[in-house]
């Protein structure tokens, strides 16, 4: 599905003063969404660090070649980025995430996650929707104070464009899905999607996530075994799909995360990047 786009074919994206986030700091951190060219090829580049030299996807010949993580979604997608403005005046890509809007999907025709799951329910969704996606942030970085300005970000975005709806692939390390039964079983047990909200991953891919008795499952324990990201949702009162997914191309078993801004936890929200750093 990955699509290779050489340096000239980057999308230039608007400005972050277009998008109202400008003055979002901690230190010498800053949270924007990407307005040149280069930032967005630095983002790409992050991601396959992470991705792929660190978390072990298989890599492809072509993006061997750029040593960059790139699609199709990202010419139309936002890039939020987290800056780090160094002492000499320049500055790098220390923090990323994907963010496409309803607006933004309508010009390559579908969501990323629908590769995976069934999302209808949450397309047809009357008021705005806003797909999150691809998110890491530099070993070097992964603190409270990059993973705050990530949330704040995607707080001040969503602020912004009125997004009722947060959704999107989150990933557990590695294909197989039994390493994670207890996290998974706990994950179906207490934060599945009620009806009106609930993505099912699709009938080829789907991996059952309800394989351990409700009460076999070790609350405690299992929450912590969550990866950072989906604890984050979790706090923010997040939900999961139905079935998980296999994704080889990533080496990562998804689950599909629902958030309904109305039911966000505001004091979690500010303060998830402190709370995840303790138990990770």
């Amino acid at each position: 599905m990955s699509l290779k786009l050489t340096s000239d074919e980057v999308p230039s994206v608007d400005s972050t003063q277009a998008y109202g986030l400008g003055g979002i700091k901690a230190g010498s951190l800053e949270v924007c969404i990407a307005s040149k060219k280069e930032d967005v090829l630095a983002a790409q580049a992050l991601r396959y660090k992470v991705f792929f030299e660190e978390m072990g996807a298989p890599i492809t010949p072509e993006v061997l070649v750029t040593k960059r993580d790139h699609d199709m979604f990202d010419d139309v997608c936002d890039h939020l980025l987290v800056l780090d403005h160094l002492p000499n005046g320049d500055y790098k890509v220390v923090g990323t995430y994907r963010l496409i809007r309803k607006e933004a999907m309508q010009k390559v025709g579908r969501f990323y996650s629908e590769g995976e799951y069934d999302i209808s329910i949450i397309k047809n969704h009357p008021g705005e929707i806003l797909e999150v996606g691809r998110s890491c942030v530099d070993v070097a970085y992964r603190n409270r104070s990059v993973m705050q300005l990530l949330w704040r970000g995607i707080g001040a975005y969503v602020a912004k464009f009125n997004i009722e709806i947060l959704f999107g692939c989150a990933s557990f390390h590695g294909v197989d899905p039994k390493e994670h039964a207890m996290a998974l079983s706990y994950l179906h047990h207490y934060h599945l999607a009620p009806e009106d909200l609930r993505v099912v991953a699709l009938p080829a891919r789907y991996v059952e996530t309800n394989t351990m008795p409700k009460e076999l499952v070790d609350v405690k324990a299992a929450f912590i075994s969550l990866p950072s990201l989906i604890k984050g949702y979790i706090r923010l009162n997040g939900y999961i799909g139905a079935g998980a997914v296999v994704d080889k191309e990533y080496n990562t078993t998804d689950v599909s995360i629902i958030v309904k801004t109305e039911l966000i936890n505001k004091k979690y929200a500010q303060r998830y990047g402190a709370e995840s750093t303790k138990e990770d």
